[in-house]
C-alpha cells in the first residue's frame, strides 16, 4: 500500500516490498527475450563456425553435420569431419574391393566353363571326364541310358545341346558325390532309371541329338531332353536350396536310400500303455 508523508512541504511516497517485484508475466518475457537473443547467437556462431570450415576445404554439408552434433568448437568440429571422411572412404574401399571381387570371380568361373566345354567337345570318350558317375555303376539297370552316355554321345557333336544339358547333369552329379559321397548313390541310380524310361524308345541320333535350347518347350520338342532338364532342376533345389534335410544331407538322398531312409512316423520309442 502507498502512503504519502508531508514534511515542511515535501512528500515522500512509501512503496510496499511487494510492489518492487516483477510480474510473472514480465519474467517470462524477460526469459523469451534472453533465450532470443541467445539464439541469435548461437546461430551466428555457428554460421561463423560453418563458414570458416568450408573455407579451410570441408563441404558444406559436413560442415553443418558436425556443427550439429560437436557444437562450435572448431578444432573438434574438424576431427570428426576427418573421421567421417576416413570412415566413408573405408566403406567405399571395401565396397569397390567387395564388387572387384565378385567381378573377378565371376569371369573366372566363365572361365573355367568355357575351358570345361571346350575340354568335353574336344573329348573322344565323353564319360571319361564323368568317371566316377553313379548312374553308370555296376548298381545301376539303366541300360539304355548306359548306352548312351558311354558309347552314342561320342557320336554326336561336341557343341550340340544335347551334350550341354548332360554335361550340367553329370556335373551337378560330380558335386553330389564330392559333398554327400555315398548318401547321393542310391538318388542318382533312381534318377537314372527314370531317364532310362525317357531314353528308351528314342532315336538319339534323329531327335535328341538335333535338339536346340529354342525348341525344347514346344509340344514337339524333344521329351528326353525335357526329361533331363527336370532331373536338372530338381538335383539344384536338392543341393543348393536344400529345403529338408536331416544330418546335413539332403532329403531327398535319404528317401531313395533303404539304409538311411528317415522316417518321421517314428521316432525310435516304442509306446507302452499303462493300466494305471
Amino acid at each position: 500500500m502507498d502512503s504519502t508523508v508531508g514534511d515542511e512541504g515535501d512528500h515522500y511516497t512509501l512503496t510496499s516490498d511487494s510492489d518492487l517485484e516483477e510480474s510473472p508475466s514480465k519474467k517470462a518475457a524477460c526469459r523469451t527475450a534472453k533465450v532470443r537473443r541467445r539464439g541469435v547467437m548461437d546461430r551466428a556462431r555457428h554460421s561463423l563456425t560453418i563458414v570458416r570450415l568450408v573455407d579451410m576445404g570441408f563441404t558444406k554439408e559436413d560442415a553443418e553435420a558436425s556443427v550439429k552434433e560437436i557444437g562450435d568448437d572448431l578444432d573438434a568440429c574438424m576431427l570428426w569431419i576427418i573421421s567421417k571422411i576416413e570412415e566413408r572412404q573405408f566403406y567405399e574401399d571395401l565396397n569397390r574391393a567387395s564388387i572387384q571381387s565378385e567381378r573377378s570371380k565371376h569371369d573366372d568361373e566363365k572361365r573355367v566353363k568355357k575351358l570345361e566345354k571346350e575340354e568335353l567337345a574336344r573329348a573322344d570318350k565323353f564319360m571319361v571326364v564323368f568317371s566316377t558317375s553313379y548312374m553308370v555303376c555296376a548298381e545301376s539297370t539303366a541300360s539304355h541310358l548306359e548306352n548312351l552316355l558311354l558309347y552314342t554321345i561320342d557320336q554326336v557333336h561336341g557343341g550340340s545341346y544335347l551334350r550341354e544339358v548332360l554335361s550340367e547333369l553329370m556335373k551337378l552329379e560330380g558335386k553330389s558325390i564330392r559333398w554327400y559321397k555315398e548318401a547321393s548313390r542310391s538318388y542318382m541310380v533312381e534318377l537314372a532309371a527314370r531317364l532310362d524310361a525317357a531314353v528308351e524308345t528314342h532315336d538319339v541320333m534323329t531327335c535328341c541329338a538335333r535338339a536346340s535350347a529354342n525348341d525344347v518347350s514346344s509340344p514337339n520338342g524333344c521329351k528326353f531332353v525335357r526329361k533331363v532338364l527336370e532331373e536338372i532342376k530338381a538335383l539344384k533345389t536338392a543341393l543348393f536350396e536344400m529345403p529338408t534335410n536331416q544330418g546335413g544331407v539332403p532329403q531327398a538322398f535319404l528317401e531313395c536310400d533303404e539304409a538311411t531312409k528317415f522316417d518321421l512316423e517314428d521316432d525310435g520309442f516304442e509306446v507302452v500303455e499303462s493300466n494305471d
